[in-house]
């Protein structure tokens, strides 16, 4: 029965357990152990963020798990019967109005089960939206500038931050809107909040601007928001003073005294300083032959007789007024002293203002010869590379006088740039720049003490071409991206159809009416097209041509100027794209696949040249040393028993019978060499003969190299070819330096050398 039963359990227990393996509810369908889910922080409330991804049914009725939150008063919930999470509150990226992330976990039970719960955490994240406009920092501006301030210099920094997170939302373009005055304010850069002087300011033309501003992001639709700029224009000492007549005549009564006051025509002596906001004070005074007789007010301007003046008439004096806080601003006028010469008819008729220098009411006589211009108006024109010292005109005056003449000039500025002589010449004192200023006019005053007269005097400098075209940058490199700018032209007609925009080339010349016009050169020239606004273009019919990745041309820029100038920068262009890709892929493949077989070959034959320089320098060195190669001569001869006479140049074998088996006794040899740890030991020396076998031979020297042994018979060998040194040989001769070696030579020191030598190698 237990073994039955044993049985029963075992067949029921995979049963229960593929059961307990098929309840899969409340697990998430991916598998994964985290819900997340990511909506814009502009989403209102009540939407259906997303649907939990669990397994079951959570309905009310029929379902068989249920979900809920664990969390209280979360920004998130569930509906009642689904799996849809629902957004309760704003959820606001910057955090203002709401949180900017929400976890949560939703606790998953299955129903008629006593299973523990689930729980499945869930991420709602917040991602930003443009829904915040820029603010102005301190808006609305005001700023006050110099009307002498230069243009780019800076008025004000008007900034204004975007609360979005940084990226286009939070990008803040500015810019000035139009309207009065826009002109003469603008942003350095669109992306600064720089305010810098567009054009130079005037204050006797605008004393105030009222500018509006615009801060917009880049979002989609941006946003913006404006503000107002109020600048306030100061006045500077940038004018004269002026008087309100240029020539005054003074009349003298009949019973004018010392210190009588004079009136003057065509009005009393008025001047004023032509800088509105500063006005400054003026002192007046006298200068020019005789200008002690006559008494000037110094504050007024009012004109009193003297008792010399009584006494010397007429008189003509320049009238000088003078800005109190600046010397260099003054107006001068002139005013000329007569006396009244009768009544009634024939009183004197009074000359129109400006028709020339007598006073009126003063009677032209014909023998009262006036000073005159020859001209109204002088005009001259000179290039502005004319040399200092150059004559650029001459007043011309009648009638010719001997008194001298002084000239007087409206303008203290002209002395800057030129001088009059006594003569009249006018003379370039400073080098002209046409650019800075290409016209000088003045009023010029002429006087010989008695009478005077005025003219205009109109300057025009010509411009020279001195300056040649000048590229921002003396390389440029564009990249041009075929793809996408072809995308960008599927929609284009016209004459804009078929160009794809490369870049734009910067260039300016000095000379101001210049006109500068670009040409393209080089080998992909022809595939380039550059406007007047110098944009440079990639023609489109040339893309299917192109059969290189960089392309390189020369931009030359050419000026209007007389004569005309150029310059020129190399530019390259990177072209990508897809369309260009299979025929600059194939041209590189085959381009490193004949660099890649040109070095094979180079290799080989580099091979083959170090091959045939071994085998060259093995055939020139001999296979032994000349030296060793004699002595082991000498040593077989020794050793084989072979004895040979050398003698008159004849070789005889004296005992051939007697002799060894030479092939045998080197087999010993290289026998006795193999054997490890043996050597064979050098007989004794022989015995010293008698002098009798001294002077055997008829003048040759015998040796017997084997002492008493019969049958052997003797060497003859000449004394001249005996060594003085003898190497001692070894088979291990190749193992030792070359310090040894010298230390294995021994000296033949032995005193019998010359009459007996006794030859012994050792082994």
């Amino acid at each position: 029965m237990s073994a039955l039963l044993y049985l029963a359990l075992l067949v029921a227990a995979p049963t229960v357990r593929s059961q307990a393996i098929q309840d899969s509810r409340c697990y998430l369908m991916n598998g994964g152990a985290v819900e997340s889910f990511f909506i814009g922080e502009d989403t209102p409330v009540g939407s259906i963020i997303g649907t939990l991804s669990v397994n079951g049914d959570p309905e009310d009725e029929s379902g068989n798990i249920s979900l809920k939150l664990q969390e209280r008063g979360a920004a998130v919930g569930i509906a009642p019967g689904t799996k849809n999470l629902t957004l309760l509150r704003v959820l606001d990226r910057e955090e203002k109005l709401g949180p900017s992330s929400v976890y949560v976990n939703v606790r998953c039970d299955r129903r008629h089960t006593a299973d523990p719960s689930f729980v499945i955490p869930v991420s709602v994240r917040v991602w930003d939206v443009n829904d915040n406009a820029p603010v102005w920092s301190g808006a609305p501006y005001r700023a006050r500038v110099s009307e002498l301030s230069a243009v780019g210099a800076r008025v004000a920094a008007a900034t204004a931050t975007d609360p979005d997170q940084p990226g286009p939302h939070a990008t803040v373009h500015y810019s000035v809107l139009p309207g009065p005055h826009s002109e003469y304010i603008k942003f350095l850069h669109e992306l600064d909040s720089t305010l810098v002087i567009a054009k130079p300011l005037d204050y006797e033309r605008v004393h105030n601007l009222t500018l509006n501003l615009r801060a917009r992001d880049a979002g989609t639709p941006p946003r913006y928001n404006d503000t107002t700029l109020y600048v306030e224009v100061l006045d500077a000492d940038d004018q004269n003073p002026k008087f309100e007549h240029e020539h005054y005549v003074a009349v003298i009564p009949d019973d004018a005294q010392d210190g009588t006051e004079l009136e003057t025509n065509p009005g009393p002596i008025k001047a004023w300083d032509q800088d509105e906001g500063i006005n400054a004070p003026l002192v007046f005074s006298a200068s020019g032959p005789g200008a002690e007789r006559l008494r000037v007010s110094r504050d007024t301007g009012r004109l009193a007789a003297t008792a010399m003046l009584l006494e010397n008439l007429p008189l003509t004096v320049v009238l000088k007024a003078m800005q109190v806080d600046n010397p260099d601003r003054y107006a001068l006028a002139t005013v000329s002293v007569r006396r009244r010469v009768g009544r009634g008819a024939s009183a004197a008729v009074e000359l129109e203002p400006g028709s020339s220098m007598v006073t009126p009411g003063v009677t032209a006589t014909a023998e009262q010869k006036e000073i005159k211009f020859t001209r109204k108006e002088y005009v001259a024109r000179l290039p502005e590379d004319a040399a200092v010292g150059t004559l650029v005109l001459t007043l011309n005056t009648s009638p010719h006088t001997d008194r001298p003449l002084q000239f007087y000039v409206s303008e203290r500025s002209f002395l800057e740039k030129f001088a009059i002589n006594s003569l009249g010449e006018v003379l370039l004192r400073k080098s002209l720049d046409y650019e800075t200023a290409a016209t000088y006019y003045y009023q010029v005053m002429v006087t010989d003490g008695a009478t005077n007269d005025t003219a205009s005097l109109n300057i025009t400098v010509d411009n020279v071409n001195e300056w040649e075209p000048r590229f921002r940058y003396p390389l440029y490199e564009f990249r041009a991206d075929l793809d996408s700018e072809q995308d960008g032209l599927n929609g284009q007609s016209g004459a804009s159809a078929g160009l794809i925009k490369v870049g734009q080339l910067d260039v300016y010349d000095g000379d101001a009416q210049d006109s500068v016009t670009l040409t393209l050169r080089g080998l992909h020239a022809p595939f380039f097209y550059v406007n007047a606004a110098g944009e440079l273009f990639l023609r489109g019919e040339a893309v299917a041509s192109l059969n290189t990745t960089v392309l390189h041309l020369v931009a030359t820029a050419h000026d209007s100027g007389a004569p005309p100038r150029q310059s020129s920068v190399p530019v390259a262009v990177h072209v990508s794209g897809a369309g260009l890709g299979a025929e600059v892929t194939s041209a590189g493949a085959s381009g490193v696949l004949a660099t890649f077989v040109v070095a094979l070959v180079l290799l080989a034959l580099a091979v083959c040249a170090l091959l045939i320089y071994i085998c060259t320098v093995r055939r020139r060195i001999p296979k032994g040393d000349p030296t060793t190669d004699k002595l082991s001569s000498g040593v077989v001869a020794a050793t084989s028993g072979s004895l040979q006479s050398v003698s008159a140049g004849a070789t005889t074998i004296l005992d051939s019978t007697s002799s060894l088996d030479i092939r045998q006794e080197q087999n010993n040899v290289k026998h006795s060499q193999r054997g490890p740890g043996k050597s064979k030991v050098a007989p004794s020396p022989p015995e010293a003969i008698s002098g009798a076998e001294r002077t055997a031979g008829a003048g040759a020297l015998m040796s017997d190299h084997i002492a008493g042994a019969a049958g052997r018979s003797g060497v003859a060998w000449p004394s001249t070819v005996i060594p003085a040194r003898v190497k001692k040989l070894s088979w291990d001769d190749n193992r030792h330096t070359e310090a040894n070696d010298r230390d294995s030579v021994a000296e033949a020191t032995n005193p019998a050398l010359a009459e007996h030598m006794n030859l012994t190698v050792y082994f």
